[in-house]
């Protein structure tokens, strides 16, 4: 994975000469501020007007990744022409055709053809599979626009082909980002960038100017968010920078896109191909020369000089390749629902030694599971699970949080709705990056003068709002790095009693806790990995796992998914 610190930094709202978004800029420039992102945008927090989107969208296009044309039937045809052997074939054939040898050119240019046609079939058939299937996604974007420049900006869905740079969108959880943009207004917001940089935790995004730290990389800057990354928790508003092919992940998806090498399947057929071809080419010569020297005939003996390079040539292989390359990609449509875009690609497949996989979204569903809950002393403590699973249901209810954060979801599916409901909530006070806590205020029955405020976050943020002495508050630190050195995702859960009250209750009232203990997370497994893994050591496939995750997480998941890893087995 690319060090995105090394690569230029955007400059969002830069336009270029071509009429574009200038996408590059020299990092050490530094960020630019908002109001000057607005102002080379040409744009506002009320969006951009219809004819402004109109006009830009003429300028610019459409917002989509840049792909390769499919080739047409004919080009696919004239492509399946390229093979050494069809070539041969149809040189044999054309002399054939000269020498007035009717029947053996006939059949030669009948087996050219069915091989050609078999393979350009299923490359044809798979393309317009994957068509369908990109039509399938069809996806919208909450985007302001106005109907003019004096009237007030209107919030509606439209395709995300539609944005245009300058555009002001709404984003929300589950929400994918559409484009690249530069966050107005942020609340609690949380997104997911695996796809960017392979790190499955959400990152926290803010829209201050220079909330990031000094020196980190673009994808570390918290005012901006990519094409490609996903709304975790949280709500935004942004304006678009970057559109189509001027995308971070555009970028990305391109230096993908190069022309494959030739496989190993391809070299064997061609090597074994241009070997026949060699004695082939030799052979009628010999033949004619034998002829003219012992029976001393010339060119009266080409039909049967053909005939036998005819014979050392296996006209059926390509025709016999494609078929079964073709009925092997029909097994695996019909069985797996695996499209085939290229019919050598599954001699590829079936020739893996090594394969290399992603963690994230791959091996894990790229959602963690609560792993334990520990009290103060490392030991199970199920109140722990409790006191966290009350934060997580009132946050979420008292808050207006349009959908759980991915840790409070993994919390509360693992603890008992019973407990959870047996208090009354008060107040929250929600997540946010700041503070990297919440707070949920609750009420026991039966003890009407006392309210609870049950508090969880980041290790660091809780533990120093704790009543500890400075060697306890070292240890639980030291407690919770081990465990996020082995891989686990660590939350500490703390409370505090106080009398009751009508008036709000503010992060200043987060002081004074009680330490209760951590609650630990691991990734989600996928239903069929550990199966697909031990099926492939079995096959003689050995296994390498690719990942921008922390190492102990990608050790940890190997772990479990019973991948052995020796202590030199991680490469950073």
């Amino acid at each position: 994975m690319a060090d995105s610190s090394a690569a230029p930094e955007p400059d969002p709202g830069a336009f270029d000469s071509a009429g574009g978004p200038g996408p590059v800029a020299d990092a050490g420039q530094g960020p630019s501020t908002l109001l000057q992102t607005l102002r080379r945008l040409d744009s506002g927090p009320r969006g951009l007007t219809e004819a402004q989107a109109e006009e830009r969208q003429a300028r610019f296009g459409a917002n989509t990744l840049p792909t390769h044309r499919e080739a047409s039937w004919p080009r696919t045809v004239l492509r399946s022409l390229r093979d050494p052997f069809t070539v041969v074939l149809l040189c044999l054939g054309l002399v054939s055709a000269a020498v007035a040898s009717w029947g053996t050119a006939c059949v030669i240019l009948l087996l050219v053809a069915v091989s050609c046609v078999l393979r350009a079939s299923g490359e044809h058939r798979a393309g317009r599979s994957m068509a369908a299937l990109r039509g399938l996604v069809a996806t919208t974007a909450t985007v302001l626009r106005r109907a003019g420049e004096d009237l007030p900006p209107d919030a509606r869905e439209i395709p995300v082909d539609e944005l245009v740079p300058g555009d002001v969108i709404r984003l929300g959880p589950g929400d994918l980002v559409p484009a690249d943009v530069r966050l107005l207004r942020a609340q609690g917001l949380t997104v997911h960038q695996a796809v960017l940089t392979g790190e499955s935790a959400p990152v926290a995004k803010d829209a201050a100017d220079g909330a990031g730290a000094p020196g980190g990389g673009l994808f570390d800057r918290p005012e901006l968010c990519f094409q490609g990354s996903s709304v975790a928790s949280g709500s935004a508003t942004a304006v678009v920078v970057a559109t189509g092919a001027r995308t971070r992940f555009a970028a990305a998806h391109g230096r993908g896109e190069a022309r494959p090498e030739a496989s190993a399947f391809d070299r064997s057929v061609h090597g074994i191909s241009w070997i026949l071809i060699r004695f082939m080419l030799l052979t009628p010569p010999l033949v004619l020369m034998a002829n003219a020297a012992l029976r001393d005939r010339g060119l009266e003996t080409l039909p049967y000089a053909v005939a036998v390079a005819v014979g050392l040539t296996p006209e059926m292989l390509p025709v016999i390749v494609t078929m079964c390359l073709a009925r092997g990609a029909s097994l695996l449509a019909r069985g797996h629902g695996v499209i085939v875009k290229r019919l050598p690609a599954l001699h590829d497949l079936g020739a893996v030694d090594v394969l290399c996989l992603d963690k994230t979204g791959t091996l894990t569903q790229d959602r963690p599971v609560l792993h334990q809950a520990l009290g103060p002393d490392g030991r199970d403590d199920s109140e722990v699970l409790r006191w966290a699973a009350a934060n997580a249901w009132w946050t979420l209810q008292l808050a207006d949080l349009p959908a759980p954060d991915a840790l409070d979801d993994a919390v509360l599916d693992a603890a008992d709705e019973d407990e959870v409901m047996a208090y009354d909530g008060v107040a929250a006070l929600p997540f946010d990056p700041l503070r990297r806590l919440a707070t949920a205020v609750v009420r026991t029955p039966g003890r009407l003068g006392t309210h609870t405020l049950v508090v969880k976050g980041a290790a660091e943020a809780v533990l120093e709002r704790c009543v500890l002495e400075d060697e306890q508050r070292a240890e639980l630190l030291a407690l919770a790095a081990r465990h996020a050195d082995d891989g686990l995702r660590v939350l500490a859960v703390a409370t505090a009693q106080r009398p009751a009250r009508i008036r709000e209750y503010t992060a200043a009232d987060e002081r004074g806790l009680d330490f209760r203990g951590f609650v630990t997370f691991k990734d989600a497994l996928a239903p069929t990995a550990a199966e697909a893994l031990k099926v492939l050591a079995e096959r003689g496939v050995a296994v390498r796992i690719l990942t921008g995750d922390h190492p102990g997480t990608a050790v940890r998941a190997c772990r479990d998914l019973g991948i052995a890893v020796p202590p030199d087995g991680v490469l950073t």
